[in-house]
């Protein structure tokens, strides 16, 4: 769902976020503002920064943003300095300002402001709690080294200082590759086959949060509004077997959706992870030419719990299938990470079920939901607000809004059982109306 908010470049958004903190500053407190504004602020900060109107040139448009981060930073130990009229550090503007400079700027060894670099790396949830993009590593005094010093991850970035909680994200459709500054949009509807299916909740959550982080949420809801233990019916991005089995236990919620095939089961046949035999017993695994694995090893994978089981080097490299099962020509031993027992069981079971008929017409009914996403959009204007709200609060209000209005025009066109609508005559054309004058 694409925010109410033009898409800018970094320049761009610090320049921004302080053009708009000296607005409210201005409105707020303009006699204390006047001692600190400078000649060439006017210039700079006068009215909304344009990328047409940035500095040509790397070097050019590097000295410039630092220029505009030392405005900041001046505006900054102001608003915060004892002798600053109260309130003023308090307004949203000036605490955007703070946030935007403290994932923008740094300062080196020497004291220096400096800018940080770009991202050179994807957000991913098992990243989320490392150092790598946003501090590199430490130098002895604890500071990040230069070569590494660079912006958030996406969850945290602040990219427009008109919408601190937009945020920007990629998603890969089979349309291709779409990326938007904004939120996302969960609906939850019943697929009942004797009656109208109705939007029962809704949820709204920041674009880079993804499908299953939202899905404890739906389903806290949807136990507080009785739905429960009915099926939840789901597409493949709320899909796992660590969701599955917290659905199950937290919530009692049975959850059918497919869960992800093995990603090399094309390249390994009749040696993917199902055609090895598990003993839970003794934490071990079999492949299918009678190798026996050391007790597997616990260890964590995108920060859940996992089981890591590596076979012995040397019995890979003796073996005659070794390309087919490892994948390499260096001669290790084949590495494979199970989920837990019970979720493993899970999976297994659910990647054998998808594949009979009985399964995919189960949950063919979710399909419905691709109609109600394309009736909200294009019906609806579910993706309007970006001329509309600001902000996560107001989107979610109108993201719900939007869904009260879809029901109320599914239920209009619905009656109860042998009952059928009055319908109105249809109006006479001009040329039916002519004839009946002659005819009179």
């Amino acid at each position: 769902m694409p925010a109410a908010v033009r898409r800018l470049n970094r320049g761009e958004l610090v320049a921004e976020t302080l053009r708009c903190a000296l607005e409210h500053l201005a409105l707020q407190g303009e006699g204390w503002l006047a001692a600190l504004v400078t000649s060439d602020w006017a210039d700079r900060y006068g009215r909304p920064v344009r990328y047409d109107r940035l500095p040509r040139g790397q070097d050019a448009l590097i000295a410039w943003v630092l220029r505009v981060g030392e405005d900041g930073l001046h505006i900054l130990r102001a608003v915060y300095h004892d002798d600053a009229p109260p309130g003023l550090r308090e307004l949203r503007s000036v605490q955007v300002l703070r946030q935007v400079w403290v994932q923008q700027y740094w300062h080196d060894e020497a004291g220096q402001l400096c800018w940080r670099a770009a991202k050179s790396t994807r957000d991913r949830a098992s990243r989320r709690a490392t150092g790598q993009r946003n501090t590199g590593k430490p130098s002895a005094d604890g500071r990040p080294d230069p070569a590494s010093a660079r912006e958030p991850w996406s969850t945290m970035e602040i990219v427009t200082p008109h919408d601190p909680k937009a945020r920007y994200s990629q998603k890969v459709t089979a349309a291709g590759q779409r990326d938007w500054i904004g939120y996302r949009d969960h609906q939850t509807e019943t697929c009942d086959e004797l009656g109208p299916n109705v939007i029962v909740q809704v949820v709204t959550r920041p674009a880079p949060q993804q499908d299953i982080d939202a899905l404890d949420d739906i389903h806290q809801q949807l136990t507080r509004q009785g739905f429960q233990p009915l099926e939840h019916v789901v597409d493949g991005g709320y899909v796992t077997p660590d969701s599955i089995h917290q659905a199950a236990m937290t919530w009692d919620i049975p959850l059918l959706g497919p869960v992800r095939a093995d990603p090399q089961a094309a390249q390994r046949p009749g040696f993917t992870k199902e055609d090895f035999r598990i003993d839970w017993d003794n934490r071990t695994l079999t492949c299918p030419n009678g190798i026996t694995s050391p007790p597997w090893k616990p260890t964590l994978g995108d920060g859940h719990p996992r089981l890591s089981v590596l076979f012995p080097r040397k019995a890979c490299r003796e073996c005659e299938d070794r390309l087919k099962c490892t994948g390499n020509v260096e001669g290790k031993g084949r590495h494979i990470l199970l989920p837990p027992e019970t979720q493993q069981k899970i999976q297994s079971q659910i990647r054998k079920d998808q594949k009979t008929s009985d399964w995919q017409r189960r949950h063919t009914i979710r399909a419905g939901c691709e109609a109600t996403v394309s009736e909200t959009v294009h019906a609806h204007g579910l993706r309007h607000c970006r001329y509309r709200y600001r902000g996560l609060a107001k989107t979610h209000v109108q993201h719900v809004l939007t869904a009260a209005g879809t029901n109320v025009v599914r239920l209009s066109d619905c009656f109860p059982p042998g009952t059928t609508p009055a319908s109105p005559p249809r109006p006479p054309s001009h040329f039916q109306r002519l004839c009946q004058r002659l005819t009179a």
